[in-house]
């Protein structure tokens, strides 16, 4: 193995809030000196894997999520009332008001419009976190994975505008509008390829490290509508894919995220310690795969040359 083969490309799964989970395991990565040779990311996985490729610190991406996590486009009032969750006695009669408004026009906007946040949150979002830059300006070789929602295709960005390219691996279907990209029209490639391993397969010659940042399938609730079972049994297929995805990256990194619904943005610096630990635990298989591996015929003569002397 050559020295340049030597590291890993990144597999980044997308999952909203809980892909800051990818930063915490940049911390682990950028700390220990593992070399990186690629990037591919999906959705939230395409935001953070997009300013790891760009060169930002671990230091410096923390300090942007942090500022996004206290933002008033993190507390979006649609994103509050998809999320759900809070105990209504906590809240004041604005607040409950507020949630009933909001969840009316989330109602109105899934049966008259072609999105729930239209384009304005996810592009808002992502110049946040990236400057305006082209794809091949990167220092480490960058793609973002996308879905055209008329084909049904895989479609992965390495030019262009990064903005652009990572806004429509965000594009949630039904929660964003498409992205239009040299004639396609393009949404989250969450839903052809949660986490992109096939893809960092072929961006570089070396082992791939994936992430995968998606809730867990199990539950102990039984589902008791028939729009309820058939989103559940939706849930079950993206979940076995991920799987077999995962299956065929040399390392898998899972955080333990729980719960956290993907657009709760508030717990932020937990997620980033939990993708910490996970790169922690998985320490001595990342750092076994670090060393130069001897090729079978070499250590095939050198056996010979021992029983010969």
């Amino acid at each position: 193995m050559k020295n340049s083969d030597i590291g890993f490309t990144l597999a980044l799964g997308g999952g909203g809030a809980r892909g800051f989970a990818h930063v915490g395991v940049f911390h682990v990565l950028q700390d220990r000196g593992v070399p990186i040779r690629g990037v591919v990311g999906t959705s939230s996985g395409a935001v953070a894997g997009a300013g790891y490729a760009l060169g930002f610190t671990y230091e410096e991406m923390r300090q942007r999520v942090m500022e996004f996590a206290a933002s008033p486009l993190a507390r979006h009032p649609r994103l509050k009332a998809m999320r759900g969750g809070t105990d209504e006695a906590c809240l004041g009669l604005t607040d409950k008001l507020a949630r009933l408004y909001c969840q009316g026009l989330l109602v109105k906007s899934f049966f008259l419009d072609n999105s729930l946040l239209g384009g304005e949150f996810f592009r808002e979002m992502v110049d946040f976190f990236l400057p305006m830059v082209r794809l091949e300006d990167t220092y480490i070789p960058f793609a973002a994975v996308t879905t055209d929602i008329k084909s049904g295709e895989v479609v992965v960005l390495n030019k262009g505008d990064m903005r652009k390219a990572v806004r429509a691996s965000c594009s949630v279907p039904g929660v964003a509008a498409p992205v239009r990209i040299d004639g396609r029209h393009l949404v989250d490639g969450g839903a052809s390829c949660l986490v992109p391993t096939p893809i960092a397969r072929r961006l570089a010659p070396c082992p791939v490290l994936a992430i995968n940042v998606d809730r867990d399938v199990g539950t102990q609730d039984l589902p008791t509508q028939s729009l309820e079972y058939y989103l559940r049994a939706t849930e079950i297929q993206g979940y076995h894919l991920a799987e077999m995805l995962c299956g065929l990256a040399e390392v898998v990194l899972r955080p333990a995220l729980g719960d956290v619904h993907w657009a709760d943005f508030s717990r932020s610096a937990w997620i980033m310690e939990q993708g910490a630990k996970a790169a922690e635990q998985a320490w001595d298989q990342i750092e076994a795969l670090l060393k130069p591996q001897v090729p079978w015929w070499r250590r095939a003569l050198g056996r010979g040359a021992r029983r010969a002397s």
